[in-house]
């Protein structure tokens, strides 16, 4: 009796030893979590490559510009034009990348950014769209102005920097993400006299559009609410020149109709520059997707 007994005590020690060491083993099926697959410990030097899609709102603060006129009109230079500030909404798509064993902790990622706002110009701003003498108005007319509808679009690619805290071993790795990052694409801006003004049932468009490059610096905050959603706020600066804005100066549009009108001849509008300088603070929330090993 004594001799089973310990036979079996002997093999069970064996079984629990064999299936301890397959638990150990990194590169046992047994592993749920990826992460024991790197030699390094999974705190600040390990990760895999992070996918994520986000959806932002929030508003635009443009700065007040000069707009200098290329047609010969006068006054050539209009001061402190008032762009408005306006809501703003947009995207990102991008993917991070495990490097902070080899960054002093940081990060390296890359994200396509879009998004749009409307800063227009209001009426009645003096021969920036209005004429308050009426000499420079073709029929005469003083203070015949109209707003300048102005809307803008940006998209581009950034290229980020972040700092996990509030690490963890499981993914994310971490709760609080602060970035930074810049980034370089296109701005577009589309500009017309509000009002339908120009338009007609065959001339339904009457903007017109300028695209040039536009630079743009970014920081922000990320924190996972679960593990792959998460908040985040972000703030941004875009500048951009333009030589192909454009604007009705003096009034000159004739107004609006759907049918069509003898002698329309669309909207009047003046060329101009104008560097673009603005602010970004937008609000969102991002689905985020870890590539497992």
């Amino acid at each position: 009796m004594n001799t089973r007994m310990s036979a079996i005590v002997c093999l069970l020690c064996v079984l629990g030893y064999s299936d301890l060491t397959r638990a150990e083993d990194p590169y046992s099926q047994r592993v749920a979590d990826p992460y024991a697959l790197s030699p390094d410990p999974p705190t600040m030097s390990s990760g895999t490559p992070e996918l994520y899609l986000s959806l932002m709102a929030g508003v635009a603060i443009p700065r007040r510009e000069d707009a200098t006129f290329l047609d010969g009109t006068t006054p050539t230079v209009i001061t402190d034009v008032n762009y408005r500030q306006t809501h703003s909404w947009g995207g990102n798509a991008g993917i991070w990348f495990p490097t902070r064993n080899k960054l002093a902790g940081f990060d390296l990622g890359f994200e396509i950014t879009g998004f749009v706002w409307y800063p227009d110009v209001a009426c009645c701003r003096d021969f920036f769209n209005n004429d308050p003498t009426g000499s420079k108005n073709s029929q005469g007319i003083a203070n015949n102005g109209t707003t300048t509808e102005i809307s803008g679009v940006y998209i581009g690619p950034n290229f980020l920097l972040r700092y996990p805290m509030a690490i963890s071993e499981g993914y994310p790795n971490g709760r609080w993400f602060p970035y930074v990052g810049i980034g370089v694409g296109a701005h577009q801006m589309a500009t017309g006299p509000g009002g339908f003004r120009g338009g007609a049932l065959l001339n339904s468009t009457t903007a017109s559009r300028n695209t040039t490059v536009g630079f743009m610096g970014v920081g922000g905050i990320k924190v996972h609410l679960i593990r792959y959603v998460a908040a985040f706020v972000e703030a941004k600066y875009l500048r951009a020149h333009h030589d192909g804005l454009t604007t009705d100066r003096f009034g000159n549009s004739p107004n609006g109709d759907i049918l069509i009108p003898p002698g329309n001849t669309g909207p009047v509008v003046n060329p101009y520059s104008s560097t673009i300088e603005t602010i970004f603070v937008h609000a969102g929330l991002s689905i985020h997707f870890d590539i497992k090993p």
